[in-house]
């Protein structure tokens, strides 16, 4: 279905009549034409009184929220948390040379579809020229506004031959570029999942930290573990069982010495089983204590991340304050020793 989208805007008078307040979670698609036509429907919300100003895509809603793809109630708790009335959403995707155009409005009290279109456009009408008039079509047919007579194209004047059409006259208006600069600063409303994160990592920060320190100080000089060595080598220079001593006062690894087989040709046995059994011991929260100070550094950066988030945002008085952004930041360990991280966010 092609369709011929008018360049009209409605007027002030009619603009006032709309008075929720309209949070635009942008279009799914990729190109910068996708991105084009988002950043002028808001605009055009803008425009008419209806943007809000919330900060949030449909997929970070989504993830937000645990939605599906097409769980109009959960869209709309998530909208009743932005404390929005009415959610605008939409894709775009590739049809021959053109482009299909869904868009839907979701009431957010009700949880029910406002009423959904979709519309066929032109290359051209994505273009610089016509992008606006394109933008407020749609806007238009979303919300059923018809619109009035000074509103129209101007009729047909090829009859009339005193009449020359002047292009610069009914060129419609581009949305302003903006200002895409990152501002720092508070702002709100703040993204529930940023709060999320800055507390979830902070706990998790606190957690790792804990352990690390407990295990390095078990496994230190003076730590329970050493002691519990020592103890264990001078108790066997004054058990019944001579072929087991381990001299406490050596110099060479307590451990080794522990564990050296005392007839070669019989390597699974030990020298001692109980200074064996500690060394097993202090192996593992060992091993404790250098995952432990991996997560602490895992954390503490993901912590300084989201927390820089909550003051760092798009200079929401532009057109491009609503750009997507995602956050991730995770790690694992890798086969062997050692561990791996990765993070990536994008504003």
């Amino acid at each position: 279905m092609s369709c011929s989208l008018l360049a009209a805007t409605p007027g002030l008078a009619q603009a006032g009549a709309l008075d929720d307040k309209t949070t635009f979670l942008g279009l799914e698609g990729d190109g910068e034409l996708v991105t084009s036509l988002a950043d002028a429907i808001r605009w055009d919300l803008n425009q008419r009184g209806l943007d809000d100003g919330n900060t949030m895509s449909l997929a970070e809603l989504k993830l937000t929220m645990g939605c599906g793809d097409e769980d109009l109630a959960c869209f709309a708790q998530g909208g009743q948390t932005l404390g929005s009335s009415q959610l605008v959403f939409g894709a775009v995707r590739k049809q021959g040379a053109d482009y299909v155009v869904e868009l839907q409005s979701l009431n957010v009290g009700t949880g029910e579809l406002n009423n959904r279109i979709e519309r066929t456009v032109t290359p051209a009408e994505l273009g610089d020229a016509q992008l606006g008039a394109t933008a407020s079509a749609l806007i238009d047919a979303l919300y059923k506004i018809e619109p009035s007579v000074d509103e129209l194209p101007p009729t047909d004047t090829a009859d009339d031959p005193d009449t020359v059409d002047d292009p610069d006259a009914t060129k419609p208006t581009k949305p302003p570029p903006g200002d895409r600069a990152l501002i720092w600063g508070a702002y709100s409303p703040r993204p529930a999942w940023k709060w999320a994160g800055v507390g979830v990592s902070s706990v998790l920060l606190v957690g790792g930290l804990g352990t690390a320190i407990g295990a390095t100080v078990a496994i230190s000089t003076n730590g329970p573990i050493r002691k519990e060595l020592i103890t264990a080598a001078e108790n066997s220079l004054t058990d019944s069982k001579p072929g087991n001593d381990v001299d406490p006062n050596s110099t060479q690894d307590l451990c080794e010495l522990g564990r050296r087989p005392p007839d070669p040709s019989k390597p699974n046995e030990v020298t001692n089983a109980e200074v064996t059994r500690v060394c097993i011991k202090a192996d593992n929260v060992a091993s404790v204590a250098t995952a432990g100070w991996i997560a602490t550094g895992v954390f503490a950066a993901t912590t300084v991340v989201f927390t820089t988030l909550l003051f760092v945002h798009k200079n929401d008085k532009t057109v491009a304050k609503l750009r997507k952004h995602k956050v991730g930041f995770g790690g694992a360990p890798s086969a062997g020793q050692g561990f791996v991280v990765g993070g990536s966010f994008q504003f």
